[in-house]
C-alpha cells in the first residue's frame, strides 16, 4: 500500500510538468483545461456527461467527468465560462469563483462527479473545456496520456406555447325555447399565459351565427326543433389555440301555461251553479289541445267532479270553500296546475243584524282596566244565535293575539292607545256583516302605593322618623312624592317636617304619630295613610373626647359626655384597657393617672351610660399616648479646637422628658463616632451632626461648627549621643505647661514636665525618639514630633557568676550524683 501511493504522488507531481501547457500535481491543479504534453501521448478520450442540448437559464445539472480506457489513476481540470460549478463529489474540488473543477488526492480515482448551474437568462453561449490525464501509476511520466474535450452549449429560448380550450359544455343540457343556453370551458395555458382574445362561435343547425358571440345565447334566439352547438377558439393574446366545440343540443318543446282562472261567482249561495273561465298561452306558438280541470272541496280533491266545467248547486252547502284547477296541453306537454281563487258558498238564510256596538262604559278606561264589548243582535229569521267573532284593532292594526277576547285584558293595553272593537254574528249559516265600535283612548292611570310606614332606628327621641314607601305605575310614568301631612295624635302638624322625614328634635316620648303621602305621575295623585307609630323612651348617649396629643407626663382625662334626650337624670361606669388589657384598679375612673403612663401606649375607655329606665350602648374610644421626641444638645468639652488634635464633644445635656436616651450617633465628612463623650479630629472647618434616639425609636438630632486652628507643638527636637551609650534629647514647646511623653522606638521609656531627657539606649544602631505632649484635657496628636539618630558604641555589662554561692551548689551535685550510683549498684545486687 505504501509503495502504491508513493508511485501514485510521484505520477502526480509529474502529470503536469511544464512541459507543453500543464504541471501534474496529485491534490489538483486548475488553469490547466487545455491538456498536458509532459505525459506523453494522447491517446485517450475526454468524456463530459450530463449537458443538455440546450441550457435552461438557472437550472442545476449533475454532470460527470471520465476517460476513455481502464487507467491505473487519473486526474482532470475542467473549466466553464459562465454559470458556476458546485457539489463536487469527495475526490474532486471547485474552484472558490466557481469556473473550474479539478481532481483530489484520491489515488486510483478516474471518474468524478459536479454539479453546473446554468447562468440567467440572455447570458448566451458557455463554453466547457475539459483535459483529462491517464496515469499507469510507475512514478514516471512514460505511458501516460492525456487527452482534452471543448463544446459550446447554447441556451434554451422557449418560444410561446398556444393555449388549449377543453370540456366546452352547454347548459341546461335540456333546454326548451324559454331557456337561455350558456356555454362553460375550461381554459389552459402551458406558459401560464392569461386569457385574451378569446372567440365564441354559436351554430344553428350546423350554420353559425355571427350576431351572437356571448357567452350566453338568449331564448328568443331558439326555436323547437333547432340543433345548436358552440365552438371555443382559445386565445392568449399572443397565439390563438385549436378551436373546441361542445355536443348538439336540440331545443326541446315548451310546456303551455295557464295564465288567468276565474271562477263564474267566488261568492255562490246555494241556489247558483258555478262555471269557470281561462287564458293559456304556448310559447312555441302550439295550438292548445287538450284542457283538463278538476275541484277542491275545503282543500280536498273531489273525484266525482274531475273535467266537469260546472260545479252543480246541489253539490254546494252553505260555508263550503271551494277550488277549481285548470291544466292544458299543446299535444306534447302538459302545462302545470292553476289554482283559482277560493269560492265560498253562501246561502238564501238571511243573516242576523248587529248594532250599537260600544266599549265599557262611559267613565275613562286606563291602562288598569279591563275593556268590555256590548252590542245589541237580532235574527230576521228568528233563528238563534249561537256564534259570534270578535276583531281588535289597536291604533288601526289589528291584533290577532286577542281574537275573540270579551273582555280585553288590562294587560294588553297601554296609556295613549287608541282602541275599537269589530263583531259578526253567526245563526249557523249566515254572518251578519262586521259592525265596529267608535274608538276609544286608553287614559293615564293613577301611581299605585304597595306599602308606606313610618320608620326609626329607635322610634326614640334620639332618631329622625322617615315614611318609608313603595310605589309603581303601571304606564311607566315617572312618580314622585309631592306631599307629607305630619299627624300627632291625629291632629296635623303643619310646619314641622322637611318632606318625609320628621326630626328627632320634634319627639317626646309617649307621642301618637301617623303621616299622610301624595304621589304624582304628573297626570293623577293617590294618597295613603301611615299606620300610627309611638315614641317610646330614648336611651342615654356617651361620646367621649380624647386630647388631640395626648403623652406620658400628664394625667390621661378624656371628655365624657351623657346626654339623654328625654332629659332623664344620667349616670355612667367606665373600664380602662391597657394595650388590651383591662386595668380592674380604674374600674368606673374617669382619669389614669401619669404614674400608669408610659409613651406609645394604647388605651381604650368603655362607657355605659344609664338613665334609670335604659342603659346605652357600650360607647369605647381608644388614643395611643404620643413619644415625645428627645432634644439633642451637643457641647464642646475642649477649651480650644485644634487642628489634627483630638476635641472632646459632649451630649451629657440632651435630655428626653418621657424616657431615656439610649443611642448617640456623630457624623460628619468621612467621619463618625458613638457614644455620649466622643473625641473627634478634625483639620478643616467641620460640621459635626448628633442624632440621638430614645427608648422608643423617637430620634432628634442638631449639629455643630468646629472651626480649627493651628494649635501648639514640640519645636527644635533634638537627640545627641555622647560616644559613651548616652543621648540627650532637647526640644521646646509653644503651648501652655504641659507634660510629654518620651517613646524610643514606639515604646513609651519616660515621662516628664521638662524639655529635656537624657537616655540610655540599650543596643547600638538607629534609634527613634517621639515627644509625645499632654494635659489634663488632650493628648496632642498633631503637636508630637519625632526624630532619630545613629547610636554606636553603647557597652553593655555581662552578669558575672556569684562565686560562693556557685561553688557551693556546684559541689553538692557532684556529692548526690556519686551517692544516686552507689544505691543503684547495690540495688542491682540484689
Amino acid at each position: 500500500m505504501g509503495k502504491r501511493s508513493a508511485i501514485l504522488a510521484i505520477v502526480f507531481l509529474f502529470m503536469f510538468a511544464p512541459l507543453g501547457s500543464v504541471v501534474a500535481k496529485d491534490d489538483g491543479m486548475f488553469n490547466k483545461s487545455n491538456g498536458c504534453g509532459c505525459h506523453g501521448g494522447t491517446g485517450v478520450t475526454a468524456q463530459l456527461s450530463g449537458l443538455p442540448s440546450a441550457y435552461v437559464a438557472a437550472t442545476t445539472y449533475s454532470l460527470t467527468v471520465a476517460m476513455s480506457g481502464t487507467p491505473n489513476t487519473g486526474g482532470f481540470n475542467l473549466e466553464v465560462n459562465r454559470g458556476a460549478l458546485s457539489n463536487p463529489d469527495a475526490n474532486s474540488q471547485v474552484s472558490s469563483n466557481g469556473f473550474q473543477a479539478t481532481h483530489g488526492f484520491a489515488p486510483g480515482t478516474t471518474s468524478w462527479t459536479m454539479d453546473w448551474t446554468a447562468p440567467s437568462t440572455g447570458s448566451g453561449n458557455v463554453q466547457f473545456d475539459l483535459a483529462v490525464l491517464a496515469a499507469n501509476g510507475n512514478g514516471g511520466t512514460s505511458g501516460d496520456n492525456y487527452g482534452t474535450y471543448s463544446t459550446s452549449l447554447a441556451e434554451d429560448v422557449p418560444s410561446n406555447v398556444a393555449p388549449t380550450a377543453s370540456n366546452v359544455a352547454i347548459a341546461p343540457t335540456n333546454p326548451t325555447t324559454i331557456d337561455a343556453l350558456t356555454v362553460t370551458y375550461t381554459f389552459n395555458d402551458d406558459d401560464g399565459d392569461g386569457e385574451s382574445g378569446t372567440t365564441v362561435s354559436w351554430y344553428r343547425n350546423g350554420i353559425l351565427q355571427s350576431s351572437h358571440t356571448g357567452l350566453t345565447l338568449p331564448s328568443t334566439a331558439t326555436i323547437k326543433g333547432e340543433s345548436w352547438h358552440v365552438s371555443v377558439l382559445p386565445s392568449d393574446g399572443t397565439n390563438t389555440g385549436a378551436a373546441a366545440s361542445s355536443d348538439s343540443l336540440v331545443i326541446g318543446n315548451s310546456a303551455p301555461t295557464v295564465t288567468d282562472l276565474s271562477p263564474s261567482s267566488e261568492t255562490p249561495d246555494t241556489n247558483d251553479d258555478v262555471t269557470f273561465t281561462y287564458q293559456a298561452d304556448d310559447a312555441d306558438g302550439d295550438v292548445v289541445s287538450q284542457v283538463e280541470n278538476r275541484w277542491r272541496l275545503d282543500g280536498a280533491l273531489v273525484s266525482s267532479l274531475e273535467n266537469t266545467t260546472t260545479l252543480p248547486a246541489v253539490a254546494t252547502r252553505p260555508g263550503d270553500v271551494w277550488e277549481i284547477e285548470v291544466r292544458v296541453s299543446d299535444g306534447t306537454d302538459f302545462s302545470t296546475w292553476l289554482t283559482s281563487g277560493i269560492i265560498v258558498i253562501g246561502s238564501n238564510n238571511q243573516a242576523p243584524i248587529l248594532s250599537e256596538v260600544s266599549l265599557s262604559s262611559t267613565i275613562a278606561i286606563t291602562t288598569l282596566d279591563d275593556i268590555v264589548a256590548s252590542w245589541s243582535e237580532s235574527d230576521p229569521d228568528g233563528d238563534v244565535i249561537d256564534e259570534h267573532e270578535i276583531i281588535w284593532t289597536k291604533n288601526g292594526q289589528t291584533v290577532a293575539e286577542v281574537d275573540g277576547m270579551n273582555p280585553l285584558p288590562a294587560s294588553f293595553t297601554t296609556k295613549g292607545e287608541q282602541w275599537s272593537v269589530a263583531i259578526r254574528a253567526s245563526d249557523g249559516e249566515a254572518w251578519s256583516a262586521w259592525t265596529s265600535s267608535p274608538t276609544i283612548t286608553i287614559a293615564n292611570a293613577a301611581p299605585t302605593i304597595g306599602s308606606v310606614g313610618l320608620t326609626s332606628p329607635s322610634f326614640s327621641a334620639l332618631d329622625d322618623l322617615t315614611v318609608n314607601l313603595t310605589f309603581s305605575d303601571v304606564d311607566g310614568d315617572q312618580v314622585q312624592l309631592t306631599n307629607v301631612q305630619w299627624f300627632l295624635s291625629d291632629t296635623e302638624q303643619v310646619g314641622v317636617a322637611n318632606g318625609g322625614q320628621l326630626a328627632a328634635s320634634d319627639l317626646t316620648r309617649g307621642d301618637a304619630w301617623h303621616a299622610v303621602v301624595t304621589i304624582s305621575d304628573g297626570t293623577d295623585q293617590t294618597q295613603a295613610t301611615t299606620p300610627a307609630v309611638y315614641i317610646v323612651n330614648a336611651r342615654p348617649t356617651v361620646s367621649i373626647l380624647w386630647d388631640e396629643e395626648p403623652n406620658a407626663l400628664t394625667d390621661l382625662m378624656p371628655t365624657i359626655v351623657v346626654e339623654d334626650a328625654d332629659g332623664d337624670d344620667t349616670s355612667y361606669t367606665t373600664a380602662w384597657f391597657k394595650n388590651g388589657f383591662r386595668d380592674a384598679n380604674l374600674a368606673n375612673a374617669s382619669s389614669v393617672s401619669l404614674e400608669k403612663l408610659a409613651p406609645e401606649q394604647t388605651w381604650r375607655l368603655v362607657v355605659v351610660a344609664d338613665d334609670g329606665a335604659e342603659t346605652s350602648a357600650p360607647v369605647e374610644a381608644s388614643t395611643t399616648l404620643v413619644n415625645q421626641v428627645p432634644v439633642a444638645v451637643i457641647e464642646i468639652v475642649s477649651a480650644d479646637v485644634w487642628v489634627e488634635e483630638a476635641t472632646v464633644l459632649s451630649a451629657e445635656t440632651s435630655t428626653d422628658a418621657d424616657g431615656s436616651i439610649v443611642a448617640y450617633r456623630w457624623t460628619w465628612e468621612d467621619g463618625a463616632a458613638t457614644g455620649e463623650r466622643p473625641m473627634v479630629v478634625v483639620n478643616q472647618d467641620t460640621t459635626i451632626t448628633l442624632t440621638i434616639t430614645d427608648s422608643n425609636g423617637a430620634e432628634a438630632n442638631t449639629t455643630v461648627r468646629l472651626e480649627p486652628s493651628a494649635g501648639p507643638s514640640v519645636q527644635s527636637l533634638q537627640a545627641d549621643h555622647d560616644g559613651r551609650g548616652q543621648v540627650e534629647i532637647t526640644w521646646t514647646w509653644t503651648g501652655d505647661a504641659a507634660s510629654f511623653n518620651v517613646l524610643r522606638n514606639g515604646e513609651l521609656v519616660a515621662t516628664t514636665n521638662e524639655t529635656s531627657y537624657v537616655d540610655l539606649p540599650l543596643m547600638s544602631g538607629l534609634n527613634a525618639y517621639t515627644v509625645q505632649p499632654f494635659t489634663e484635657e488632650r493628648t496632642f496628636l498633631n503637636g508630637a514630633s519625632e526624630t532619630a539618630l545613629q547610636v554606636v558604641d553603647v557597652v553593655i555589662e555581662q552578669p558575672e557568676p556569684a562565686k560562693g554561692l556557685g561553688y557551693g551548689l556546684g559541689g553538692s551535685m557532684v556529692v548526690l550524683l556519686i551517692l544516686l550510683q552507689f544505691m543503684m549498684r547495690r540495688g542491682g545486687e540484689r
